[in-house]
């Protein structure tokens, strides 16, 4: 390269660079650079030499070159080159000749990323409501905002293409006010349940763009091409906005009667006792597939980590398993008393008030977690606040909108807008709420609990209980790896304090290996694709408040992106039910409390449940059922679900539509699906052939379940590092294996879990 080229190249300094550019090998390089004690050679030099002198890269690769970028502090050089893999083939060279770290980009993204933030900042106005009207029409009133300053959100690929052909065809602009008018009096390729479907419409005069929000606008989305060339506007068609949640707003009515500054001036330890001597143990109450629940003890308190047991059942004379809690409390102090005899040394000496506080004080339950509202963690709480009526509950918000959305009452009352049973009020008011990073101090130093997001559903959380130097690890029902929208234990493992000297882990699906979740998802999109090419329906049963959503956003996403990238005209419309919906207007009010990429969609005002392919339905609204090319996500998995039968009756009897069955199935009738039926029994009079694909007995590995497998349990041991592991959530002869194989990944000491039997941890 000549001088006079080589000094054409704009050369710039930074004082800093973003963490992007030190990527995997420039921290090995620094090491390399370090431990070798390579000089930094001036820059000015190392230019001139490198682009006029050297010949570790040939002169095409520095013809490429079109700026330089580096960073003194970092020992980086930013080459920008179209052509630059031969720098990246040279680097070790590179690295012993200069001592400096040699990064390639195709393009100069730090100039991308600065233009990116001097728009946002000073060029771009702020979105304007210039005036607010309403439009009457057969008893319906539809607001209207007029707007200036259009967001991005509307400058879709299509709008471009619209526009330019508004603008190649001299396509004159018509006055709004006569569109609207023509649109819902004179226009008749719109049908009048689609006029009557529209709930609100904002245009922008200078883009010229009317966004129409609605219900249903299938036929005037068709028809779209018409609408611009009739009236030289474009028409952003979109969603009815999925709203807040109904129980979200009225729990926040409700008085709370602590925070988490309760715990405070609370003592682990009786008076007179040594503060460093806190005894911790755990107690499995109930030890079912189905239900869970232990007591874990921190001195002289005891905390209920989740209360998933059977309640009693007067009618059929079942006493439950609530009184297992109480035989517990009961007996505490000399069952405590015989397994500290157990332990080596002067069994005199460790059996008083100084190691068993309960010979001072009664025992009680004096707080209760709940680590998430999936039935077989929460079952018995309504149970708990009967004989507990002044017990603390720890848990998030999600956790208590949806415990209270699926157990109470509360969809059945006159008016939504307070909580009306007085014992789910009581519920309410003695929840002190905990997120991912909370902590709840007691009054003895380095004694605490602390919360991390657990995955698994919206809402979920582990908690950690530190005591001095012992650190008890519950997880809860927990997912490693982020399952879109919502993000697993992966991102959060850093912030727990290691190592970990008791793991209590779920063990349901601990011995599965149920290979790469995103690939398992793709597997199920590609049959939806199918579906949706040949406009067939596809019917999936799945747990509302986790993998109903899940299924709702990924299937929404996919189909989007195919439209805007491939301009997929067969995008399928997504309907989900009633109680679904519920769910998702939980999410939808409480998005700051969620884990993953949803939230900053809801925050930025682009959230994906607003879509207009994205819709609900009732008892009273199957007309959806007539028409072809539906994803329809109902709960439960199983199908169980009332309304369900008269979807599956039309589903089920056509061989080109799919059914997909995620999660357990234990009722009908799913039972019967998966056993391969040909007929579906309803009644004793109403039964229905069943005809369509169904993926579970077609594909039995495609498996979707928000449980752990075996590779998710290693990268929990891995990152946690327990000196100790029990599991819960599984029969003991299930894990023997497990047992074996945890020990190979080095832990010190793996227990299967005993019933009812008290474990002293330290």
């Amino acid at each position: 390269m000549k001088l006079e080229e080589f000094e054409k190249i704009p050369i710039i300094e930074k004082k800093k660079l973003a963490s992007r550019f030190k990527i995997k090998s420039y921290e090995k390089k620094l090491k390399f650079m370090d431990e070798n004690q390579i000089p930094q050679k001036d820059i000015t030099w190392v230019l001139k030499n490198l682009f006029l002198s050297s010949n570790i890269v040939s002169e095409k690769t520095k013809t490429s070159v079109s700026k330089i970028v580096y960073c003194l502090e970092d020992r980086i050089i930013i080459l920008i080159s179209k052509s630059g893999k031969e720098i990246i083939w040279n680097r070790d060279k590179l690295v012993n000749e200069y001592g400096w770290f040699f990064f390639v980009s195709e393009t100069d993204k730090i100039k991308k990323r600065e233009k990116k933030k001097a728009h946002k900042k000073g060029n771009k106005a702020e979105e304007l409501t210039i005036s607010k009207d309403s439009f009457e029409y057969e008893g319906l009133s539809i607001d209207i905002k007029h707007k200036r300053d259009m967001r991005s959100l509307y400058h879709t690929k299509e709008y471009f293409q619209y526009f330019k052909l508004i603008n190649s065809a001299n396509i004159p602009q018509t006055d709004f006010k006569k569109v609207i008018n023509d649109i819902f009096y004179n226009n008749t390729l719109i049908p009048e349940k689609e006029k009557k479907s529209i709930r609100k419409i904002v245009y922008y005069e200078e883009e010229r763009v009317i966004v129409i929000k609605s219900l249903n606008a299938d036929i005037m989305y068709e028809h779209l091409e018409s609408l611009v060339k009739k009236y030289g506007w474009y028409f952003y068609i979109t969603g009815v906005p999925v709203g807040e949640s109904d129980i979200s707003l009225a729990i926040d009515k409700i008085e709370k009667r602590w925070d988490a500054t309760y715990f405070q001036d609370i003592s682990l330890v009786s008076k007179g006792t040594d503060k460093n001597d806190i005894r911790i143990t755990i107690y499995p109450i109930i030890l079912k597939p189905n239900h869970n629940a232990h007591i874990l003890g921190l001195g002289k308190l005891n905390i209920l980590i989740d209360c998933g047991f059977s309640p009693p059942n007067e009618e059929e004379g079942e006493e439950g398993d609530f009184h297992y809690i109480l035989e517990y409390l009961e007996n505490l102090p000399h069952i405590l008393d015989e397994e500290l005899k157990k332990i080596p040394g002067d069994d005199t000496s460790k059996v008083d008030s100084k190691t068993n506080p309960y010979h001072e004080s009664k025992p009680n339950i004096d707080a209760i977690f709940l680590s998430h509202s999936h039935y077989d963690h929460i079952s018995g709480l309504k149970e708990m606040i009967k004989h507990f009526p002044d017990v603390p509950i720890l848990c998030s918000r999600i956790t208590l909108d949806l415990y209270l959305l699926r157990d109470s009452n509360f969809l059945k009352q006159e008016s939504q807008s307070e909580i009306e049973e007085k014992e789910y009020q009581n519920i309410v008011r003695n929840v002190i709420y905990v997120e991912n990073g909370s902590k709840i101090d007691f009054q003895e130093k380095e004694c605490y609990l602390s919360f991390y997001h657990a995955g698994h559903m919206p809402g979920a959380l582990m908690i950690l209980a530190k005591v001095k130097d012992f650190r008890f690890l519950y997880t809860g029902d927990y997912t490693y790896y982020d399952i879109t929208p919502f993000a697993g234990t992966k991102r959060f493992l850093g912030q727990i304090s290691k190592p970990i000297n008791y793991l209590l882990i779920d063990g349901t699906c601990a011995m599965d290996d149920y290979g790469d979740i995103n690939e398992t998802f793709h597997s199920l999109i590609l049959f939806l694709e199918q579906k949706a090419e040949y406009e067939d329906n596809v019917l999936i049963g799945a747990d509302p408040s986790s993998l109903a959503i899940t299924f709702m956003l990924i299937f929404w996403r996919y189909f989007r992106k195919l439209q805007l990238r491939r301009d997929f005209k067969k995008r399928p419309n997504i309907y989900v039910d009633m109680m679904v919906k519920k769910n998702i207007q939980v999410i939808n009010t409480r998005y700051k409390y969620i884990y993953g990429p949803i939230s900053k969609l809801i925050r930025d005002k682009a959230n994906p449940f607003n879509s207009i392919k994205f819709r609900w339905f009732d008892v009273d609204d199957l007309d959806f059922l007539r028409k072809k090319n539906n994803i329809i996500i109902s709960h439960p998995p199983d199908l169980s679900y009332g309304i369900i039968r008269n979807i599956i009756n039309i589903i089920g009897r056509n061989p080109h539509n799919l059914v997909y069955l995620a999660g357990s199935v234990h009722e009908e009738p799913g039972s019967s699906l998966v056993s391969r039926a040909e007929e579906i029994k309803f009644s004793e009079t109403w039964k229905a052939p069943f005809r369509a694909l169904l993926i579970n007995t077609f594909v039995p590995q495609l498996k979707i379940i928000l449980h752990s497998d075996k590779k998710q349990l290693t990268k929990m041991i891995e990152n946690l590092e327990p000196k100790e592991v029990c599991f819960f959530h599984q029969s003991a002869k299930s894990l023997y294996e497990v047992v074996e194989y945890v020990k190979e990944l080095g832990v010190e000491k793996v227990s299967l879990p005993q019933k009812r039997r008290l474990l002293i941890l330290n």
